[in-house]
C-alpha cells in the first residue's frame, strides 16, 4: 500500500470518476461547430449555444441553477444584465473589459496576436488600420469563443422587442440606436445601449431569440461544468508538478481549446510549470468568461496586484475603451487600486472575522489585514 502504484491510483481516482465514470461529456462533444464570417451571425459556434436553453440539462453541466422561464416568476435576468436596449430593453449592467479581446488567439498559430490599438474613428483610416480595435478585420480568424462571447464594431445581433424579432442590428460603439445606418448598401438601426464603457458588449448568455422578455429566460446558469473540471485538474497537476499526470492534463486543456477551433498547445507552452500555468490561466479566462470564476482564480493565485497594478501605483487601473478614452466619458467608470497599499490587496485575499462571531467568542482574534 505504501508503493507508488497505490498513490498513483488514489491520485487519479477522483478526476477519473468525474471525467470518465459519470457519463459526462462536453457540449456537442466539444466540437467547435460553424462560425459565420465577420458581420454575420446566423450561424454561431457551438460555444454560443452552450449558454442558451438549447443546452439546458446537457451532460457538460455538473451543477447548474435552473430557471423557470415565462410566467413562472423564476426567470433569469441575463438579458437585462448583459444586453442593451435593442434586446427587450436590456440595461447592459455588465460589459467586458477592453483587455479581454486580446485574449482570443489566432486560429492558425494558436498563439496571441499583437495587442489591439485603441483608436477613435476620428483618426484617418482607423477602421482599416492593422490591429486597430475598431477595425473589424482585427478580429478575424480568431478563437471561435470570441464570436460567441462578444460584440465589437459591425458585429450583428438580432433585435427583439415585445418578444418578437425586429431585425438584425449592428453594434457600433457610441452610435446608439441610429436609424438608417448603412453597411454594404443595407440600412440598419444600430444597437442601442447606455451602459457600454469599453467598446464591447456581451453576446454570451444573451438570449438572441424571440418569445421571452428580459426577465423571463429559462437558461441554466452553470455553477460547475466539465470544462472547468478539466482546467481545475490540469492546474492541480501542474501545481503539484506530477510528471506522471502531465500528458493527461495537457490533453484535457487541448480538449477545451478545440471547442474554440484552436490547435493544440505547442511544446513550449507546456515545457515548464510557469509556461503551463500561463496556458491554463489563458483557457480559464476565455472559456469561463462572465461565469464568475475570474475573481476567485485571482484570489487563489494571489495575483490581483500582478494583473491590475502593483501596490502604490499612482495611476491605478483605469477602465479603457476601443477609442482610447480612459473612462469613455461615463461617470460610473473609474480608476481602481490607485495608490493601493499592500494591506488593500491582503484584504482581497483574507476576509475579516465578523464582529458578531468575535462577540460570541471573546477568544477569537482578528485576521492581520483587518487589525
Amino acid at each position: 500500500m505504501a508503493g507508488t502504484g497505490y498513490v498513483h491510483t488514489q491520485r487519479r481516482r477522483s478526476p477519473d470518476k468525474v471525467i470518465d465514470d459519470y457519463g459526462l461529456e462536453l457540449f456537442r462533444n466539444g466540437e467547435p461547430g460553424t462560425c459565420d464570417p465577420l458581420g454575420k451571425a446566423e450561424n454561431l459556434p457551438n460555444y454560443y449555444y452552450l449558454f442558451t436553453n438549447v443546452a439546458n440539462g446537457d451532460k457538460e453541466f455538473i451543477i447548474a441553477f435552473t430557471h423557470g422561464g415565462v410566467g413562472t416568476d423564476q426567470g433569469e435576468h441575463l438579458m437585462r444584465d448583459l444586453a442593451g436596449r435593442t434586446l427587450e430593453y436590456g440595461q447592459c449592467w455588465v460589459t467586458p473589459r477592453f483587455e479581454v479581446a486580446n485574449r482570443y488567439q489566432d486560429l492558425t498559430t494558436g498563439d496571441f496576436r499583437d495587442s489591439l490599438i485603441a483608436m477613435p474613428p476620428t483618426v484617418a483610416d482607423a477602421r482599416t488600420t492593422e490591429n486597430s480595435a475598431i477595425n473589424p478585420e482585427s478580429y478575424d480568424n480568431r478563437d471561435y469563443r470570441l464570436k460567441s462571447s462578444l460584440l465589437w464594431d459591425y458585429e450583428m445581433i438580432m433585435g427583439i422587442y415585445d418578444k418578437a424579432e425586429t431585425g438584425w442590428s449592428p453594434f457600433v460603439y457610441k452610435t446608439w440606436g441610429v436609424e438608417n445606418f448603412e453597411i454594404d448598401g443595407v440600412l440598419y438601426k444600430t444597437y442601442e445601449t447606455d451602459g457600454c464603457m469599453t467598446g464591447y458588449v456581451f453576446r454570451k448568455f444573451v438570449r438572441n431569440y424571440a418569445g421571452q422578455g428580459r426577465d423571463e429566460g429559462d437558461v441554466d446558469w452553470p455553477v460547475i461544468r466539465l470544462a472547468d473540471v478539466y482546467l481545475m485538474y490540469a492546474e492541480a497537476v501542474n501545481f503539484a508538478n506530477l510528471a506522471s499526470e502531465r500528458d493527461y492534463a495537457i490533453q484535457l486543456v487541448n480538449k477545451v481549446r478545440h471547442r474554440g477551433n484552436l490547435p493544440a498547445l505547442s511544446a513550449e507552452k507546456t515545457a515548464t510549470q510557469e509556461a503551463f500555468f500561463e496556458a491554463i490561466e489563458q483557457e480559464r479566462i476565455v472559456e469561463l468568461l462572465a461565469e464568475g470564476q475570474r475573481p476567485f482564480d485571482l484570489r487563489r493565485w494571489r495575483k490581483i496586484e500582478e494583473r491590475f497594478c502593483p501596490p502604490g501605483d499612482p495611476d491605478g487601473y483605469t477602465i479603457r475603451d476601443t477609442w482610447g478614452n480612459p473612462t469613455s466619458g461615463y461617470s460610473h467608470s473609474g480608476t481602481f487600486f490607485q495608490n493601493a497599499t499592500n494591506q488593500v490587496y491582503e484584504r482581497c485575499y483574507i476576509f475579516a472575522i465578523p464582529e458578531s462571531e468575535r462577540n460570541r467568542n471573546p477568544n477569537l482574534t482578528q485576521n492581520k489585514p483587518w487589525l
